[in-house]
């Protein structure tokens, strides 16, 4: 005891449990993944509404052709959207037989904050978007850009769930 006062809870347990104090640690790096990849999803939903805007500005007779190309653009950044917020978290139980190493956790926070470059990527062909005005070779550019972006992201998604896939093939720790 410190200062005369009794311990909490959680004191106790850290001092009483072996390992106790690691897994706070890791419990805590697990809420901080699904915050970052809140954040994510936040700026994503910022795209989706951005794109709305766009669709709404558009005006003239090559404004009809066009709503494919802004419906591909929807439906894969709602798709990319989807894997950010649904993806698993770089973590395994207390009670789970095979444990996420700390190293391990480190390259897959990694690998997430990478893909914040690709975020800002996507932001910029939004901006170009939004800037094309009515002409629609501008738009169609930055629609391929866009989608050539989407593909990208949804790809490294994928690689990401092969990662996770990997961590969860560890040698049961002790």
């Amino acid at each position: 005891m410190s200062e005369g006062r009794k311990l909490s809870i959680l004191e106790k347990a850290i001092r009483l449990v072996p390992g106790y104090k690691g897994y706070k640690a890791k419990e805590e790096r697990r809420d901080n993944d699904h915050l970052f990849r809140m954040h994510l999803v936040d700026r994503m939903e910022k795209l989706m509404a951005a794109q709305r805007e766009v669709v709404k500005g558009l005006e003239g007779p090559g404004a009809l052709s066009l709503v494919s190309d802004f419906d591909r653009i929807s439906k894969k950044l709602e798709k990319a959207t989807d894997e950010v917020r649904f993806a698993d978290r770089g973590y395994r139980g207390w009670f789970d037989m095979h444990k996420v190493h700390e190293g391990e956790l480190d390259r897959l926070y990694g690998f997430d904050v990478g893909l914040v470059e690709d975020i800002e990527q996507l932001e910029q062909a939004f901006e170009s978007l939004s800037s094309a005005g009515r002409d629609p070779d501008l738009i169609r550019s930055s629609v391929n850009e866009i989608v050539s972006l989407l593909n990208d992201f949804s790809a490294k998604m994928t690689s990401r769930k092969d990662l996770m896939v990997d961590l969860e093939k560890n040698r049961p720790i002790d």
